[in-house]
């Protein structure tokens, strides 16, 4: 579940910052990489794939608040909330030079291109049709043997982006099915070992759905590059700075992962009990 969500999220985020300490390093990272501007964007890819969730789980319309509740709890404010606190809460632990390392990058000209191609894309994959047509793109581009497919599967290996995306599923899972389990949404009580060897089961399908997913967006998002300025994207994502960076967005964003998910299980089991949140 949320698979658009985490993925269009924990893909590769980056912007360029000053140095700083603390509070003032999670301010500027705000500022610069926009994430303001992330937030309402984030909030329709939940809204979208909780049509899914509810399709499969009351399909008799539950409620008939499903969509309000997702948005209530995606509202952006409630996300920047949880961003912040996720970065501030893990940045004591990382290199924070590095992370200012990272940020450069964005001090260019690429850079910002990136930052521009990355939302648009992500906006697009929210219609079907053109999430179909660029996976179909990227299958079509590998079955070819073609330069800018290889660039992509190594992009995706370089940001380590199928295991971060796994992790993230698996995490998102579990802290839908506990907020779903604690809201009295299952039958038969589900203990934390019950919710885990269900999650586990899903890793090779979770696994599979993210990396389908990946190409498919890349080739999109990416379409306009040359392959010199992919493969400079590349260099970066594999790098120390660009690698710590990363890190500080998966502390951000996880934390809004871990908080949203267990509030989606909890609407659910409202759903499913006739009761709104």
């Amino acid at each position: 579940m949320m698979l658009r969500f985490l993925c269009l999220t924990f893909t590769l985020l980056f912007a360029q910052i000053g140095f700083a300490q603390g509070a003032d390093l999670t301010a500027r990272l705000w500022q610069v990489m926009d994430i303001e501007e992330l937030l309402p964007i984030m909030r329709d890819e939940a809204v979208s794939e909780a049509d899914d969730i509810r399709d499969m789980l009351f399909p008799r319309g539950g409620t008939g608040s499903w969509t309000r509740d997702v948005q209530a709890i995606h509202r952006p404010e409630r996300l920047a909330r949880l961003f912040r606190g996720g970065l501030d809460a893990a940045l004591p632990g990382m290199d924070r030079a590095r992370i200012d390392q990272g940020l450069s990058f964005y001090d260019s000209d690429l850079g910002q291109r990136l930052l521009d191609l990355e939302s648009a894309a992500r906006i697009a994959m929210l219609d079907e049709e053109a999430e179909d047509a660029a996976k179909l793109a990227y299958s079509r581009a590998e079955q070819a043997g073609s330069e800018r497919a290889d660039q992509i599967a190594r992009l995706i290996e370089a940001a380590d982006l199928i295991g971060h995306n796994v992790a993230g599923g698996m995490n998102v899972s579990i802290a839908f099915s506990q907020g779903f389990g604690d809201a009295g949404g299952f039958d038969m009580t589900m203990g934390e070992a019950d919710i885990l060897g269900d999650v586990w089961a899903q890793q090779g399908q979770i696994a599979s759905d993210v990396e389908d997913w990946l190409q498919g967006y890349m080739m999109l998002a990416y379409s306009s590059l040359s392959d010199q300025d992919l493969e400079a994207y590349i260099d970066f994502v594999a790098s120390p700075p660009g690698q710590a960076l990363f890190g500080a967005l998966f502390a951000g964003f996880g934390s809004v992962f871990r908080q949203t998910s267990y509030e989606l299980g909890a609407a659910a089991a409202g759903q499913l009990s006739g009761r709104a949140l």
